[in-house]
């Protein structure tokens, strides 16, 4: 199965020079805690992302307002992209080695979706269904389990 099967297809993206809170008004509307960062909407060069997490824990250190916080100041810089026409496997050992939940999907150079490790788990849990629960399981288990050590290690 590819990425383009189960990415979110033309995501909302901001700019760098965008505020805090027009990103937090991007997440309420799209009901997600994930944007990824373009340097112009003209040409979606993915440059960045950023999480409601980077925001929340940015703006816990200054006394600063959200309007007045450019995302530059807590996006993370140079994400790790896949394109469309890559493996879901692919995708998953990207997500599990740079301990992201989610990938911006770069079709050209040009920001075309997002696949996030809960697309990856509802495939599998459909293809569970529909063949019975063998190796995919473990595999994503696994995928789950080195993300999250990984994370923990960037964080103590």
């Amino acid at each position: 199965m590819q990425v383009r099967e189960l990415m979110t297809a033309n995501p909302e993206a901001c700019c760098p020079f965008d505020t805090c809170d027009l990103v937090g008004e991007i997440m309420r509307r799209r009901r997600c805690g994930f944007v990824p960062v373009v340097d112009s909407q003209t040409t979606k060069q993915v440059v960045g992302v950023v999480t409601d997490r980077d925001i929340a824990l940015f703006l816990t250190k200054t006394p600063t307002l959200a309007n007045q916080v450019r995302v530059e100041a807590c996006m993370s810089r140079d994400p790790k992209v896949i394109a469309p026409d890559a493996d879901l496997r692919e995708a998953a050992q990207a997500m599990e080695q740079c301990a992201v939940h989610r990938l911006p999907v770069v079709d050209g150079g040009r920001l075309v979706g997002v696949l996030s490790l809960n697309d990856i788990a509802l495939a599998a849990r459909k293809e569970w269904s529909r063949t019975g629960v063998h190796l995919a399981e473990q595999q994503m288990k696994d995928v789950l389990e080195a993300i999250a050590a990984a994370q923990a290690a960037q964080k103590g």
